[in-house]
């Protein structure tokens, strides 16, 4: 089984897009995704429509996003929101209709997928993993919500009366959950922040370097994982993912040099590694289709198909 697993990353996000571009192209498709905040963004899409032209489509929706689509506002609305207490300083209501624009109408809820996701949210309350996608009839926009909702930028959502936040506060790489449910190949793509030094710290300088710190103690508890799945004979190809700049956490401009880089550093990964057949890569990829197609009916009761005549 092969496993895409996603990082967090906010508006770097496009360099994974650029990256599953490349893996696809390569004839690389996942038979699982795990996604945690922008990647589960990024991985719900894949998995709607995991062939290559979804993953172009995919990084054609980055080069396409503006800031507004995503945090709405200026420094007077983000101030305004701030003292009149609205518990985040963007609202989220653009970036929903974004979400629900980049999905195919027919994919509302996990069970639409054509290949199996999961998704991390955090419990506020409880600070544990919230995991989406194990049941099939959850729906896509809720799991999006939740493991994106990293404050203070988006205020925590409300889901079966629990408020979840960002995913990446304790899963940013949610590779364990890969291992879990059987995956042998596993790529994981990883965007690494870039950390400003400066003498002076505003306040988002100060959030972000923060949450920096937070994601670095995670990255150094994931490689042990990796450690412990290399003994398990589970091959892991590692991606990692960066901008070569620090963006501000507003800035969607760089869509295009973003999927360009995400291409450039998975593709330099897979060349390392020995070709696959084509003729074998496509008949993988057919099986899965078929796989897909039965568990569908059988969900719906439809039964096996008729047999052919002759």
């Amino acid at each position: 089984m092969i496993a895409f697993v996603l990082s967090g990353g906010g508006n770097r996000g496009a360099l994974q897009a650029g990256a599953i571009k490349a893996l696809i192209g390569r004839s690389i498709y996942p038979d699982l995704i795990v996604g945690t905040s922008i990647g589960a963004l990024n991985g719900v899409i894949l998995a709607a429509n995991p062939t290559l032209e979804g993953a172009c489509c995919l990084a054609e929706g980055w080069q396409r996003i503006r800031r507004s689509d995503i945090f709405p506002g200026n420094a007077l609305t983000v101030g305004w929101r701030v003292l009149t207490g609205q518990g985040s300083m963007h609202g989220r209501e653009n970036f929903k209709r974004s979400v629900l624009n980049r999905l195919p109408p027919s994919a509302r809820h996990f069970k639409d997928l054509q290949v199996p996701c999961l998704v991390t949210a955090t419990s506020l309350a409880t600070g544990r993993l919230r995991l989406f996608g194990e049941d099939p009839n959850e729906r896509l926009i809720d799991a999006i919500l939740s493991s994106t909702a990293i404050p203070p930028f988006y205020a925590p959502y409300l889901y079966k009366n629990e408020f979840l936040v960002d995913g990446a506060l304790v899963a940013n790489l949610p590779l364990s959950h890969a291992i879990l449910r059987g995956a042998r190949t596993i790529y994981t793509l990883e965007i690494l922040d870039n950390v400003v030094s400066s003498s002076r710290f505003g306040l988002l300088q100060t959030l972000t370097s923060s949450l920096n710190a937070l994601l670095n103690r995670q990255h150094e508890q994931e490689r042990r994982t990796v450690a412990l799945a290399h003994q398990r004979g589970i091959t892991i190809h590692d991606i990692r993912l960066t901008s070569g700049q620090g963006l501000p956490y507003n800035d969607f401009t760089h869509g295009a040099a973003l999927v360009s880089a995400g291409e450039r550093a998975a593709l330099e990964c897979v060349s390392a590694l020995p070709p696959r057949p084509l003729a074998l890569a496509h008949l993988a990829q057919s099986l899965r289709g078929t796989f897909r197609a039965l568990a569908a009916r059988r969900e719906a009761g439809a039964g096996p198909p008729p047999a052919a005549a002759g």
